[in-house]
């Protein structure tokens, strides 16, 4: 039984340490490569298309997100099988939030939250006004933006040679709890877009049809 509680006590030191020092070996700069964070689906658009797969303890839910732009600042998310029957319907319009309709799969308050904070940061709406501050990664690969919101701090990583948005690292307290990787760039759009929770069973895929 020590034994066990010694090495749980060392696996918690060591996530935790490691969580901690990935932030405390940022570099502060008054310098960045390119303005951010600026919208990953720009200022104006009509619509997104993405293959989707949700993975959520265990569980798995394919099918179609749309997310499409009514005005500025009003944001609709649906999220349907391929079969077109819709699982959850989001509307994001200035600071508040409206769950048009869900599928009990999903209607867990938690989930929804958790899912709506997702397609929140990927929106990147209503940040012009937070503090933020600069830094770069010790072998000055990132420009890195860290935004304070209210109850987390999500840091932008900026690739200096391509000055493009490669990942999202949400955390609180310093410590990473959700990762968003975009990846294959056309037309300085994402293509693919993953996003994998650390502390619960949650992964996102994002894979763009159209727009």
């Amino acid at each position: 039984m020590k034994n066990l509680l010694l090495s749980s006590s060392l696996l918690l030191l060591l996530f935790y340490g490691c969580s901690f020092g990935h932030y405390r070996q940022l570099k502060e700069t008054n310098v960045l490569t390119t303005a951010y964070p600026k919208s990953i689906f720009g200022d104006n658009f009509n619509s997104f298309l993405f293959k989707t797969n949700i993975t959520v303890y265990k569980k798995n839910f394919s099918g179609l997100l749309v997310t499409k732009q009514l005005s500025s600042n009003d944001y609709r998310v649906i999220f349907t099988t391929e079969l077109g029957m819709k699982m959850f319907d989001f509307e994001f319009k200035d600071s508040t939030f409206t769950l048009h309709y869900c599928v009990p799969q999903f209607n867990n308050p938690k989930l929804l939250n958790v899912i709506k904070n997702d397609i929140e940061t990927l929106l990147m709406s209503n940040l012009l006004n937070k503090k933020k501050t600069n830094y770069e990664d010790k072998k000055g690969v990132f420009a890195i933006q860290q935004i304070k919101l209210q109850k987390s701090e999500n840091y932008y990583y900026i690739d200096k040679s391509s000055g493009r948005l490669t990942n999202i690292e949400q955390a609180k307290k310093s410590i990473k709890k959700t990762t968003f990787t975009l990846s294959k760039y056309q037309n300085d759009f994402p293509e693919n877009i993953l996003i994998q929770h650390h502390d619960i069973n949650l992964k996102i895929e994002l894979n763009l049809l159209k727009k």
